[in-house]
């Protein structure tokens, strides 16, 4: 009877270290991702051809989805020009905030890209509309049907991501909080968090345009 008592007793304090060491390694590693840097979430391709491309910590941001630009800072105060150094660090505070908003919402674009893109997004669904009924008034077949799917699949892209304020950029670790130039997440777990976040927003779109493609390419008009 004492020896069973002793082995319950053991086993419950075995199966307690078990616990802590799990619960310590689990916390171990959000600590370690959260105190990464995140452009250690831009290893990949995608992230490396983004760096490249677009530069990151410097003058260069993203507009209308694909372009790149040079910051233009605003006259100072006082009316006189300022280096787009001196406009980032005046306005660092600022900046700070939306870092924080954005982390905690998940999101990489600032709203004047985001108008940008929802411009260039019904701009594309418009033209999809129109080549959809040029091509069904012309009795086209279904092959020649899809030739919709390019403006289809910008225009669903570029509406998603206006809406949710999500894009590419976050493959190389990096964001543009206030369209001021692009610079790197405050660590790896954000990083992470908004990539999955983008990866759902893309199997969606995708998913979407495929049925709305093939419907229009097979249904009788």
């Amino acid at each position: 009877m004492f020896q069973a008592q002793g082995l319950a007793q053991l086993s419950g304090r075995t199966g307690q270290c078990a616990l802590r060491r799990k619960s310590k390694n689990s916390t171990s590693t959000v600590a370690a991702a959260a105190s990464a840097p995140a452009s250690d979430a831009g290893n990949n391709v995608l992230g490396e051809a983004i760096r490249r491309t677009y530069g990151i910590g410097s003058d260069q941001t993203i507009r209308w989805g694909l372009l790149k630009s040079k910051v233009t800072p605003p006259p100072a105060k006082d009316g006189k020009a300022q280096t787009w150094q001196q406009y980032r660090k005046v306005t660092e505070n600022d900046r700070q905030q939306l870092r924080d908003q954005f982390a905690e919402r998940l999101e990489v674009i600032a709203y004047p890209e985001r108008k940008r893109r929802r411009v260039v997004g019904i701009a594309c669904g418009v033209a999809a509309i129109a080549l959809g009924a040029w091509l069904v008034a012309n009795d086209a077949s279904p092959l020649q049907r899809s030739w919709v799917a390019p403006p289809l699949v910008f225009s669903l892209g570029f509406i998603d991501s206006s809406i949710q304020g999500l894009c590419t950029e976050s493959w190389a670790g990096a964001w543009d909080v206030d369209d001021t130039g692009l610079e790197y997440m405050p660590n790896k777990d954000v990083a992470e968090r908004i990539q999955k976040k983008v990866l759902t927003m893309y199997i969606r779109d995708s998913v979407i345009a495929t049925a709305l493609l093939a419907a229009f390419c097979f249904w009788p008009l």
